[in-house]
């Protein structure tokens, strides 16, 4: 059985009792870098409160959150793109039951062809 909010890492950093970057936090969301970060600048945000799918988001205060965490991560890093996505169930390869975004700056060059984008997370269908 996957984790509840008492043992997610997701729910110690909102609740303060884990270490991390964090870069802001408002009410509802949480925004911190990534431990494990892709490239330079990944940035992940979170619903403060326990939340496992996308469907349970709150909706009504994503956006601005979200955009205020990708300004951020520009301001930061000035990546020449970003992939700005969610794992969504252990199929999607979700690995922390928590609902978040992440946000991974792109650099030129940082693969050799990056077309397709988030079409890459199963590679041999990346390009069409």
């Amino acid at each position: 059985m996957p984790p509840g909010p008492q043992e997610c890492v997701f729910c110690s950093i909102a609740a303060g009792d884990a270490a991390a970057h964090i870069v802001f936090q408002t009410e509802k969301y949480c925004c911190i870098r990534d431990r494990y970060p892709v490239n330079d600048g990944h940035t992940l945000l979170f619903p403060t409160q326990h939340v496992r799918h996308l469907e349970a988001a709150d909706w009504g205060s994503l956006t601005a959150t979200l955009d205020r965490a990708i300004e951020y991560v520009r301001s930061e890093t000035d990546p020449d793109g970003l992939n700005v996505g969610i794992n969504d169930g252990p199929a999607a390869g979700q690995t922390i039951p928590h609902l978040h975004w992440h946000i991974i700056p792109r650099y030129e060059g940082d693969m050799e062809n990056p077309a397709g984008g988030v079409r890459g997370v199963i590679p041999k269908k990346q390009k069409y």
